[in-house]
């Protein structure tokens, strides 16, 4: 893993790549990195593994929302199991639940006490483990590093 992130975090790696490389640390059924819009409280979306149902440069607002507050202000980890979870992250939980996935992480990507987006994680049962978390923000980490969430186009 240790070469991924160099990988991930390496500036001469394409971006798209970059981000392939985060979903394929953590088995998944969706993946998706965003970029946040602090001053619209929105997040987009830069890449999608899912770009039929997901597509790039979607928009998300996130103002006023419980999820917003939790990663994008006080950028903390959400990470949850079921339909409830889904239903409290997710203003759209009834595609992703339609999907099957029932499993979600959101991981906050922050350099210099900014955040810059999130990179999110989700797939049919069992649960994110802990281990799975650390891989997660192993690959936030390394792509803080690089300072730089561009637009790209999907996988």
């Amino acid at each position: 893993m240790k070469n991924d992130l160099e990988r991930i975090a390496d500036p001469a790696t394409p971006l798209n790549a970059a981000y392939a490389l985060c979903s394929a640390t953590v088995p998944n059924g969706l993946f998706t990195a965003m970029r946040f819009h602090p001053a619209e409280m929105e997040v987009e979306r830069l890449y999608s593994t899912m770009s039929d149902i997901y597509p790039v440069s979607g928009r998300k607002p996130k103002r006023d929302t419980p999820w917003g507050e939790k990663v994008l202000t006080r950028k903390e980890v959400n990470i949850g199991f079921g339909p409830a979870d889904i239903a409290w992250a997710f203003s759209d939980y009834e595609t992703i639940l339609g999907l099957g996935l029932e499993a979600v992480l959101n991981i906050p990507v922050v350099t210099d006490g900014q955040i810059l987006g999130t990179i999110n994680y989700l797939r049919k049962a069992p649960s994110f483990t802990e281990g799975e978390v650390v891989a997660a923000q192993a690959c936030a980490h390394a792509l803080a590093l690089r300072k730089d969430l561009g637009r790209t186009n999907s996988h």
